[in-house]
């Protein structure tokens, strides 16, 4: 017989090598859960979650961790893209902009 339910605060997938490449948490202070999806070299480059208001967001990283995309749909209802560039400057795009 299985198991329907499995709990626990941190599930790590690994690789073949035994690199972790995603892990499912939440943050130990605020409990908000998210996703991360992390390359062959150790980086972050993909992260599904909740911000702190339980706003939904997907953020797609470069090659250095840094985020360069982010999709968020704001407490109102309203889609939003953020794009950054090499010197953390941001272009926010919002329907209609």
């Amino acid at each position: 017989m299985t198991n329907e339910v499995v709990q626990t605060k941190r599930l790590e997938l690994l690789d073949q090598q035994g690199r972790i490449r995603a892990v499912l948490s939440c943050e130990d202070d605020t409990g908000i859960p998210s996703c991360t999806f992390i390359d062959a070299a150790g980086e972050t480059r993909l992260i599904v979650g909740l911000s702190w208001n339980d706003v939904p967001s997907i953020q797609l990283c470069a090659p250095d961790g840094t985020a360069r995309v982010a999709l968020v749909v704001r407490p109102e209802g309203m889609g939003m893209m953020i794009l950054a560039d090499d010197q953390k400057q941001t272009k926010t795009l919002t329907p209609g902009s």
